[in-house]
């Protein structure tokens, strides 16, 4: 069964009453020595060879206009980054946009640098398309980047290897969360790394001791989403088994603050996404059945306030422009829709492709997504 980045629609609250967060979690994190200069071998970043050096295209002029609800109608690709066999399932900028970084789900992460499109190896590949696919692993993320862009965070294995590095490449830290770790997020101000997975709990890394400090054990499992709100002060989590409930957690005291759901059967939850202001949810689905799969859900009333119809299915992942106006989303297409009216302002289609992972850059000129199989394609404005 696929598994993907999560997104839910809710509309039925459920009193939350999980035990509270453990202070300690009963992993080890290792800190690095102050000495470490450079990644180990597997982790150092090196050059790409001369081969993966990509030219742009040279039929698109590229104004670096942002992209909004005025002038989406004139995006254009600038660029197909071709990665054959790949499975991209995270894309992030740095806060400059001049740098992007992809996460597949074999371990490997690669640095492209804006405009000339060149491409560094941050990590190395772990595995192969084909052996990820015999073993059924699918969709859940292994990349995070801090909002400064100072720390890329990856998972990779069945164990849950956790690393941190700077952008040179050097570790900052490493954990084990000891099962293959579906989920993690950077809280807004950089200080807190959630990870989880299979098991029934969060582990909070503080990223300036590297050292745990909260375990959020509740009664369900499968946790595929991890969100902070905003301004950090929430904390959501996602959860699957034994039946589909989101838990926010407060991120002063870790105490489960509420636990909702939308539905009586069992669904997958891609992905979830605060809005900018924090006051409502965007989730993604897969529903049977239902034709929308993607829903906002107000928290104050606790009730859906909008759908999104004819949606792509079941979408992968959701992202918001960079002013909050536009919602992205990505499963058989890209689709754009303009979050105060709802109407779809633009599709753009890979046939027989499957899409799954997208982001806007920073400054609102770029979007890029992926394209299982094939790479990364990358639009702006024309």
């Amino acid at each position: 069964m696929y598994k993907f980045l999560v997104l839910i629609v809710l509309s039925t609250l459920i009193v939350a009453c999980s035990p509270a967060a453990t202070p300690v979690p009963s992993m080890t994190a290792v800190i690095p020595t102050p000495i470490m200069t450079s990644a180990p071998p597997t982790a150092t970043a090196m050059p790409s060879s001369p081969s993966a050096t990509i030219a742009p295209s040279a039929t698109v002029v590229i104004l670096s206009q942002v992209i909004n609800t005025e002038t989406i109608a004139r995006l254009a690709k600038v660029m197909d980054l071709n990665l054959p066999d790949s499975f991209v399932n995270t894309i992030a900028f740095t806060p400059d946009s001049q740098t992007m970084i992809t996460g597949d789900r074999n371990g490997e992460v690669l640095v492209w640098e804006r405009d000339t499109w060149e491409k560094t190896v941050f990590l190395p590949a772990q595995s192969t398309y084909a052996t990820d696919e015999a073993a059924g692993i699918w969709y859940w993320g292994t990349l995070a980047l801090s909002l400064d862009g100072s720390m890329i965070v990856n998972a990779y294995g069945d164990h849950g290897a956790v690393t941190g590095y700077d952008l040179t490449g050097r570790v900052m830290f490493t954990y084990s969360f000891r099962s293959r770790v579906w989920a993690m997020a950077i809280s807004p101000d950089g200080r807190l790394l959630a990870m989880a997975g299979l098991p029934n709990n969060v582990v909070i890394i503080d990223l300036e001791t590297y050292q745990p400090v909260a375990n959020l054990v509740s009664d369900y499992e499968y946790i595929f989403n991890l969100v902070f709100s905003p301004e950090g002060n929430t904390l959501l989590v996602s959860y699957e088994r034994p039946g589909n409930v989101i838990k926010l957690w407060d991120t002063a005291t870790w105490q489960e603050t509420s636990t909702f759901t939308h539905v009586s059967v069992r669904i997958d939850y891609h992905d979830i996404l605060f809005t900018p202001d924090g006051t409502k949810l965007v989730m993604a689905t897969n529903e049977l059945g239902d034709p929308i799969g993607v829903r906002v859900w107000d928290l104050a009333s606790s009730q859906i306030i909008r759908d999104f119809p004819e949606n792509s299915q079941a979408a992968y992942q959701i992202a918001f422009s960079p002013d909050g106006s536009l919602l992205a989303s990505v499963h058989e297409a890209l689709q754009v829709w303009n979050m105060e009216t709802g109407d779809a302002v633009k599709t753009i289609r890979v046939p027989n492709q499957e899409h799954g992972a997208v982001a806007f850059s920073p400054d609102g000129t770029l979007i890029a997504f992926s394209v299982w199989g094939e790479g990364v394609q990358v639009w702006a404005i024309r």
